[in-house]
């Protein structure tokens, strides 16, 4: 009878143990999920102080050395408005001798380093102007 009851405590023991087992394994899935959403968002996170660092746009300091002219009598077109110059406007001349609006131009140039029309890279030229 004593061995009888010895084997019901170690099987309930067992039970308990597998009973207590399964909830841990959810929990670890849990947490599994949870490490990799920390993950993604440390590189989210990452990625974003990267693009800062490196601004994908041409800095203002450069953007205020190109050079400025006002535009005489025309019918030349702005390529990124398509609007026509106007006399007396303030227009920019890339180092590729492409011109357009002063405002346009610098709008551009937040987000991009090339000339909208030939593609050319006007950072680099920038940077080589300054040498």
């Amino acid at each position: 009878m004593i061995s009888i009851v010895e084997e019901r405590k170690e099987e309930q023991q067992n039970q308990e143990f597998e009973f207590e087992e399964y909830p841990f394994r959810i929990w670890e899935q849990v947490a599994d999920q949870y490490r990799q959403e920390i993950v993604t968002l440390q590189h989210q996170i990452w990625q974003s102080n990267i693009d800062k660092f490196y601004q994908k746009g041409i800095p203002k300091k450069l953007q205020q050395k190109l050079k400025k002219m006002k535009m005489g009598k025309s019918n030349r077109q702005c390529s990124i408005c398509c609007n026509n110059f106007q006399k007396d406007e303030t227009i920019i001349q890339l180092p590729c001798k492409h011109i357009y609006h002063q405002s346009c131009l610098f709008s551009w140039l937040d987000h991009s380093t090339k000339c909208p029309n030939c593609r050319s890279d006007v950072l680099e030229a920038l940077k080589d102007q300054e040498k």
